[in-house]
């Protein structure tokens, strides 16, 4: 078994984002709505590579924090009270693993799998009436998180003999990207119609896709 592992701390800082009631539509001067603060990132990398007689494969995982602090001239315009948040890009767990098998020269098998944390994201969590007129009153900036993402992918190899003195060496590739069907969101938005706050996910290929592909070289 191989097995490596390495870790990092970095800080950064003049990092923009926008400001708490930032108004972008039809902005003109969008940069008056934004914010320099400073960010931290922490995390470790771990990886293990194995081969048991014709099983192979490897497992990746990863720990990783990324925060931001943004503070601004007034404290209307200051995120989270001036304290760290999640950053957008923000995901603590981070894991794949790879599995190979080879049933004969020619035909194998692999599967790969992966999984991670949810980005963060700000939910509306309420309403309040201020001069005859209802708001939207919404969580700190980041306070949750979408859905997980996890997702398996299966394949089947098959090569062709393997004469040295081919002209061209080829192979098929039959394969299922997302055998689980998981739909997993790309993004979660929010959209206020008729009084009511309804929330709406993205997400790309939600059902299993099959695909076949064919391979050469000379």
């Amino acid at each position: 078994m191989k097995s490596v592992s390495k870790g990092y701390f970095k800080q950064s800082k003049n990092i923009l984002d926008y400001k708490v009631g930032a108004e972008l539509l039809l902005n003109e001067n969008v940069e008056t709505e934004l914010l320099q603060g400073e960010g931290k990132a922490y995390g470790v990398e771990l990886l293990l590579k194995k081969q048991i007689g014709r099983l192979n494969g490897w497992i990746g995982y990863t720990y990783s924090r990324s925060f931001v602090k943004l503070k601004g001239a007034f404290n209307e315009e200051t995120v989270n009270n001036g304290k760290y948040f999640a950053a957008n890009f923000d995901k603590p767990h981070d894991v794949s693993v790879v599995l190979n098998y080879k049933f004969t020269k020619r035909y194998s098998l692999s599967s790969n799998f992966v999984y991670q944390t949810g980005r963060p994201i700000t939910y509306p969590i309420g309403k309040y009436v201020y001069g005859n007129a209802e708001y939207t009153l919404y969580s700190d900036r980041n306070a949750f998180r979408i859905p997980d993402y996890y997702r398996l992918d299966i394949g089947i190899n098959i090569e062709g003999n393997h004469k040295i003195k081919k002209l061209a060496h080829s192979f098929w590739n039959i394969s299922v990207y997302n055998v689980l069907g998981r739909n997993n969101p790309y993004s979660v938005y929010f959209v206020t119609k008729n009084g009511e706050i309804k929330a709406y996910k993205t997400s790309i290929f939600a059902v299993p896709v099959p695909t076949i592909t064919y391979n050469f070289k000379f």
